[in-house]
This record gives structure tokens, C-alpha cells and sequence, in this order.
């Protein structure tokens, strides 16, 4: 890896003309690895040899990997080294053997690299390399920053190359195939479809009733939709029975007493399954009679009300269309002989009754969402009627009708026999109301399941968007992660934001690196890590009080704290407001470097420490962006940054050390500073710097 590093900033130092490079320092050992803190988690590594392998970089070349004696025994001649001297650029690294690793494509890509410069003249060497750098822009693959958080098992965008006649290609990873790809929404519906069959096996299949109980209790008091509908479809089999029974009857009487009884059943059933339309205008009901546009929901939605209303207009349908036969004179019709008094008798109408009740009995089925073994009970108890009417109780009649229609002596065969087919037809309607009912009931369970399923699967979908916006918000800036969520950025517009006033912080406890020990009493480390993840998560609660609210945690380096304020705030382009803001700014992170020092001290006390924080603060204008992009980043570059960083390295114990310029500005917002000297600053050269007395309070707002 660190030679392909190497490598692709050679690449880029080709495509660009700009002169960069890369120092890369390998150690192999051992390291406790994990996430520490509140807020801003980013996964990190501590041991003696990971600081090894810091040193191992620093005290690297350019461009050239720099190796233990340890990694290159686990090499095991994989690559070809050379002696590395880390110890002349390092002094920890003395006495200690290092290596650097000989890129086996150093050869070619030198040769490249002379070849190219032959074809390059002095001339167009600016305006190729633009040319050139816009190419290797165009053929990165647009990446969303954080598009695992979604979808962890996405594939890995492709790297792209530069062919030795440059032109700019991308790199299959390896054992990558040309393969369908599949929509990630897709991927989720095909997903539920998958788990809804699976879950379709702890259907029963013979009671097809939910195995899981309490799936079985959401299924039965779940609301049924349409229920006026079904009810509709049985007045109209009612009204069809009683139009047939009106024509082939002549009992008027007992057929209008029957009748006008259920009939005002069935229209009070049919018109409070037809309340719920009057929902819409139930703002405009008088309030005394509002009650009544509920009536349909109610119903719906009430396990025992509903199965009541099915079981009446059922009950009611099932009898209409035998009732009125019991009225019908002919039980001793076996014992008239002459044919007039047998037609007067009626007994055509026996097969016309026995249509009523193959039609009540497709009746039962059209209710939808009714449990299967009420329709098997009801068409059950309903063909034991008619065949117990037709085959025994009324087999007279029918003898008689045969007797009537052939008088001649002859007998019809079986299929033209009344009381045979009438067995034969009840029988079959039987069986298709079962098999009809039963398919039914497992179209609305599939229904339910599919519902179901696709209601946990959102769910599970809106809890973890809501985790994952959680743990972005935990990572990045709140205005930040806002800036990505939902949002498709490429790589060359990711976000950056500049800032004229910007007061940063570096708070180290040097105390931890004596502190840290790996031995056997604290399991290698791992207890003392317990106890700096207690200080930095202390740290991070201060982040929740409100007068803090405009300081913002950066990141923590090994024991060193890094926040700013003033990163929050859009850009002003009030110059007063500028400066009124950079003042609030300075403030609240002085108060807040007091109230790490005093948390710190509130540690101690407990723990029976005496840690010391020494603190560098510095102001002014940084550039704030997110970097990276399977691992991205925010933080904050600057000439005010590298200030404040090194007032914390060359600062004093349980001092806040600040430079000129943010002296001035902490005096003026109520704090007394001590001049301490002059100091001399890597890269900075020699800096007045003061110290914040931290024991005067009550700045003056």
C-alpha cells in the first residue's frame, strides 16, 4: 500500500507539474485500537508502536517507503530494501535498524519519466500540465463521501491510471466482474419479497393461521377495508333470493312477514356500513348526531362488532332462501292421485329453492378479511341444512314432481333426478365455496404479511437513516452533515468554507505519554486508554452548555484536544459585525480553555492524579473543508492554525499561552494577560508570546 502511494503521487506529481511528494514510515507490532470521546468519533490507534511508526515517516525520504527491522521480517523478501539511516534524521530512531523499500517499478516508471521529458518542451510544459490535470479530474469516479453509511457492501469506486502514452484509464479492482448492478431501492423491495417468503413458511398450511401469535392477534384486529362493499354484494344476493322466491311463490302472506323483517335488518346494516362517507361533512353535522359518521370505522376496525354484522347478514341470507319453502303445502303429496291437485301444489318451485340456496351459499365468500373458519362453520352448518331439506325432509316432493312430470311410468335418469343433482350440486358448491374461502383467506394474509413486512422495512429504514444522520452529525459539523445528507457531491466539490476570524484551541496533556505504560497490570494499555477516554468525554460534555455553543471540537491527536470557535456562523460581510464576532469568539474559547483546565483538575481529584493541561490558542482566518472520501474528515487548515499548535508545543504546564495579537484582544474582553517572552517558533521564527491569567473572572461582557 505504501508503495502504491508512492506511486499515485508520482502520478499526480506528472498529470499536475507540481512538485510533491510523499514520506511513508511502516512499523509492525502491536496497537489498541478504537473510538474515544463524545463527539467528533473518528477510529484511531495508540501504542509505543504506533508512535514508532510516526517517527519511522518523519525520519523517512520523499517518495521512498520506510521500514522497521520487524515489518521486514514479515516481508519475508517480498520486496527488495536498502539500508535506511533513519537514525541521522531522526534521533529516536538511533540504534535502531531501518530500511527502505526498492519500488520494483522504479526502473520503467524512471524511464517514463526521461522519455516524457524528451517529448515535453520548456514551452508547453504549463499548458499540458493544465490540459493534463483537468484529464485526471475527469476520470475520477464521482464518490459520495458517505454513501456506506446506507449501503456498507457498495462496491469500491475504480482508481484511475495513467497509461505509459498518457491517457487516463480506470482500474477494475480485482475479482470485480461485469456484473448487473441492482438498484439499491430495488435491492430493498427484493429484499422484502425474500423475507415475506420466508416468513410465508410460518403460515400454517392447513388453518393458514399465523404461527407467531401476536402477528396472528395484529391480523384479526387489524382494519378492514371495503367491508361496506362486501356487505353490499350480500344485499344484492338477498334481493336476488327474494325476487326469484316473489316469482315461483304464491304465499304471500308468509313470504311478506318474512321478508319485512329482514329487510329492515339488512338496509340498518347496509346504511351503517355506508356511514363513513358521511365523514367528509362531519364538521358540518350537528354535534348531537356527529356519532353516527363513525359508525362505519367502528365497525371496521372492531374485531367482535365486525365478525357480528358479517355473521347477521350471513345468518340472515343462509335462511331467506329455505325459509319460505317450509310454508309451501305438498308433505303428503305421495298420497294424491289426481294430477290437477298435484300442480296446484307448486311443486316446480322446489328446484328454484334450491338455487336460492347454492346462490346464499356464494354469498358466504364474498366477504373479504372474515376468518376462514367462520365461513368453513357457516357453509358447513348451511349445507348439512339444505342437504338434511332436500335429501330427506322434502324427498317427497320431489318423488312427487318426477311422479308428475313422467306420468307414463318411466323414471328419468340420474342426472335429470331433483333429489340426487340436488345433493350432487350442494356437494360441489360446497367444495368451491371451501376452496374459494380458503384461497381467499390466504390472499389477505399474503396482503397483511407483504403490508406488514414493508411497514418494518420502513421502519428499520427511517431508524437507521435517523442513526445514520446521527452518527454523521457526531462526525462532522452540524451544518456540515447537512451539507452531504442527500446530496450527491463529486470529489472536486466537496466542502470547503473559508473564514476571516476563526479562534482555535490546542489543549495537550503532556503528562500521558509518562503516564502510559503497556504492561500486564493495565492489559497493555488498555486501562490507561480507559482513563483518557473518561477526560476527553468530560471534555466533550462542556461542548452541551449553551455559552459554548459556538465552539466546535475538531479532532483529538493522542492526548491533544483541538476545537475553534467562530465556525459555526456563516461568513459576515459587515466588517462590525466581523469584528464583534471575533471578540465573542476569543471570549468564549478562553472561557472554555478554564473550563477544560478546572474539569481537569475535577479529574483528578477523583482519581488521585495530578495531570496538568497546557494550552495554545491563536486567531484568525483558517479554511474549514471535509477531506477524504471512504473516510472523510473535517478539519481546518491555516498560518493561524500552525500558530496555535505550536503555542501548545512550546507552551507551559497549566498555562494558556497566547500570541501578541490575541493578547490584545483577550485584555480587551476582560482578562489579564503575562507577558512571558520571546520564543522561538518552528517555522515562525521568534514570537512574543503571553500568558492568560486564568484566575481573574468575571470578564466584563
Amino acid at each position: 500500500m505504501g508503495v502504491d502511494m508512492c506511486s499515485g503521487i508520482r502520478l499526480l506529481r506528472e498529470a499536475t507539474g507540481v512538485d510533491i511528494s510523499m514520506r511513508v514510515g511502516v512499523h509492525t507490532g502491536n496497537v489498541l485500537c478504537g473510538v474515544i470521546g463524545l463527539q467528533k468519533w473518528q477510529y484511531d490507534v495508540w501504542s509505543h508502536d504506533v508512535t514508532l511508526a510516526n517517527h519511522m515517516e518523519s525520519g523517512g525520504l520523499p517518495g521512498r517507503v520506510h521500514i522497521t527491522e520487524e515489518t521486514r521480517q514479515h516481508l519475508d523478501g517480498a520486496y527488495e530494501v536498502e539500508e535506511g539511516d533513519g537514525g541521522s534524521r531522526d534521533p529516536l530512531l538511533e540504534g535502531r535498524k531501518t530500511y527502505l523499500v526498492i519500488d520494483p517499478k522504479a526502473k520503467s516508471i524512471s524511464r517514463r519519466r526521461h522519455t516524457l521529458g524528451n517529448h515535453l518542451a520548456s514551452g508547453e510544459t504549463r499548458q499540458r500540465a493544465s490540459i493534463r490535470m483537468s484529464q485526471y479530474m475527469q476520470s475520477w469516479r464521482t464518490i459520495h463521501p458517505f454513501a456506506d453509511l446506507s449501503n456498507p457492501n457498495a462496491t469500491h469506486p475504480l482508481r484511475p491510471i495513467v497509461t505509459p502514452n498518457n491517457t487516463f484509464v480506470t482500474e477494475r479492482q480485482p475479482g470485480q466482474s461485469n456484473t448487473l448492478l441492482v438498484d439499491n431501492g430495488m435491492r430493498g423491495s427484493l429484499d422484502t419479497m425474500d423475507n415475506a417468503g420466508r416468513r410465508l413458511k410460518k403460515l400454517n398450511c392447513l388453518t393458514l393461521l399465523f404461527n407467531d401469535l401476536s402477528l396472528e392477534r395484529k391480523f384479526r384486529v387489524s382494519e378492514v377495508k371495503g367491508l361496506h362493499h362486501s356487505i353490499s354484494c350480500t344485499a344484492f344476493v338477498f334481493v336476488t333470493i327474494f325476487a326469484v322466491q316473489i316469482l315461483v311463490s304464491k304465499n304471500d302472506f308468509e313470504m311478506a312477514v318474512s321478508y319485512g323483517v329482514t329487510f329492515p335488518v339488512f338496509v340498518l346494516l347496509l346504511s351503517i356500513a355506508f356511514t363513513g362517507y358521511l365523514e367528509k361533512w362531519r364538521s358540518k353535522m350537528p354535534l348531537v348526531v356527529q356519532w353516527i359518521s363513525g359508525l362505519s370505522r367502528g365497525v371496521s376496525s372492531r374485531a367482535v362488532l365486525r365478525l357480528f354484522v358479517v355473521v347477521l347478514c350471513l345468518l340472515i341470507t343462509l335462511l331467506m332462501a329455505f325459509l319460505n319453502l317450509i310454508f309451501i303445502p305438498g308433505n303428503n303429496c305421495t298420497s294424491i292421485t289426481d294430477r290437477k291437485e298435484l300442480e296446484d301444489l307448486q311443486l316446480y318451485s322446489v328446484p328454484y329453492y334450491l338455487y336460492c340456496c347454492l346462490l346464499a351459499m356464494l354469498g358466504v365468500i364474498v366477504f373479504v378479511r372474515t376468518c376462514l373458519s367462520v365461513k368453513a362453520l357457516l357453509l358447513t352448518l348451511a349445507v348439512v341444512v339444505y342437504l338434511a331439506l332436500f335429501l330427506h325432509v322434502y324427498a317427497p316432493r320431489s318423488h312427487c314432481l318426477i311422479d308428475m312430470l313422467y306420468n307414463n311410468g318411466t323414471k328419468p335418469g340420474i342426472l335429470k333426478d331433483p333429489q340426487i343433482m340436488s345433493g350432487v350440486w350442494l356437494v360441489i358448491f360446497y367444495i368451491v365455496c371451501l376452496i374459494l374461502a380458503r384461497q381467499d383467506e390466504l390472499s389477505c394474509r399474503v396482503d397483511f404479511l407483504l403490508d406488514h413486512c414493508f411497514k418494518t422495512e420502513r421502519e428499520e429504514m427511517e431508524t437507521m437513516e435517523n442513526v445514520n444522520k446521527l452518527l454523521l452529525q457526531n462526525v462532522l459539523p452540524l451544518h456540515v452533515a447537512s451539507y452531504f445528507i442527500g446530496k450527491n457531491i463529486r470529489n472536486q466539490d466537496l466542502y470547503s468554507q473559508s473564514y476571516d476570524c476563526v479562534c482555535v484551541m490546542f489543549a495537550s496533556v503532556p503528562q500521558f505519554k509518562e503516564f502510559y505504560s503497556e504492561s500486564s497490570a493495565n492489559r497493555d494499555g488498555l486501562e490507561c486508554m480507559r482513563f483518557l477516554n473518561e477526560i476527553i468525554s468530560d471534555f466533550d460534555e462542556l461542548l452541551s452548555k449553551p455559552k459554548f455553543c459556538s465552539v466546535e471540537k475538531i479532532k483529538t491527536i493522542g492526548s491533544t484536544y483541538m476545537a475553534a470557535a467562530g465556525l459555526r456562523h456563516a461568513p459576515l460581510s459587515d466588517e462590525e459585525k466581523k469584528v464583534e464576532m471575533s471578540y465573542s469568539h476569543v471570549r468564549t474559547m478562553v472561557e472554555f480553555a478554564i473550563a477544560l483546565m478546572n474539569k481537569l483538575e475535577f479529574i483528578n481529584t477523583h482519581a488521585f492524579n495530578s495531570f496538568k493541561l497546557r494550552i495554545g490558542i491563536n486567531h484568525g482566518p483558517v479554511i474549514a473543508g471535509v477531506i477524504g472520501a471512504h473516510k472523510p474528515q473535517y478539519d481546518i487548515w491555516g498560518n493561524s492554525v500552525n500558530v496555535a499548535s505550536r503555542m501548545d508545543s512550546t507552551g507551559v504546564l497549566d498555562k494558556i499561552q497566547v500570541t501578541e495579537e490575541t493578547a490584545q484582544m483577550v485584555e480587551s474582553v476582560g482578562y489579564n494577560v503575562t507577558l512571558r517572552g520571546v520564543v522561538n517558533v518552528k517555522g515562525k521564527g521568534e514570537l512574543t508570546t503571553y500568558f492568560i491569567n486564568k484566575d481573574h473572572s468575571l470578564p466584563q461582557y
